[in-house]
């Protein structure tokens, strides 16, 4: 296959401008790599303290607003779903098909000296509150 399949939809694009540079350029990097095994769509970036209240309430987030990295400006985490026959699923295994080319692209911007001193974590890898969905800057 030459060039990428895939490429973020208006509120994809919409989403990713309220969050920080180096999850921008990841996203921007993972959603172009030829080998995806799934398009994806954001689900979430900045969340105001409505936003964050309503993700409590409805058991998508634990932490009241301003503590989610969410609720920074830029954000410092970021929510991206695969999309399977065109939308979004909570399907674990497409979770984990997806994670191992992010966390290849973020060693790839480690490895070119982008954003030293920062980590990435992925939800996924939580064992009290598993996030799929959810990848953050630390």
């Amino acid at each position: 296959m030459t060039g990428p399949r895939y490429q973020w939809g208006a509120r994809s694009v919409a989403r990713l401008a309220t969050v920080h540079p180096a999850l921008r350029e990841l996203m921007e990097r993972v959603i172009a790599r030829p080998d995806l095994p799934h398009d994806l769509t954001v689900l979430c970036g900045h969340r105001g303290e409505a936003e964050q209240a309503a993700a409590v309430s409805s058991g998508a987030s634990r932490l009241p607003w301003p503590r989610s990295k969410h609720n920074k400006s830029p954000s410092l985490a970021v929510d991206v779903a695969p999309l399977v026959g065109g939308a979004v699923t909570w399907d674990w295994a497409a979770y984990r098909a997806v994670a191992p080319h992010v966390k290849a692209e973020w060693a790839e911007m480690q490895a070119e000296g982008r954003y030293p001193g920062m980590s990435l974590i992925w939800g996924g890898d939580w064992v009290r509150f598993p996030d799929g969905p959810h990848w953050e800057l630390s």
